[in-house]
């Protein structure tokens, strides 16, 4: 099983590549059972939305 900080490391690739399946399986059990890390990747998952917005937005100008 992962640790949170090789699980972490995992969440912040995932925003710049598709993860191996083994990666994604690892990944998805640690995050069954860690909290933080959950916290983590919600938090991953917002600034990256927020990233994308940005772009998009600057992009129209």
């Amino acid at each position: 099983m992962l640790n949170c900080k090789e699980a972490t490391q995992l969440l912040s690739l995932r925003c710049e590549q598709k993860l191996r399946f083994k990666q994604q399986l690892q990944l998805k059990v640690h995050l069954m059972v860690c909290s933080r890390c959950r916290g983590f990747a919600k938090n991953n998952q917002l600034l990256d939305q927020m990233m994308k917005e940005f772009a998009e937005h600057n992009s129209k100008e």
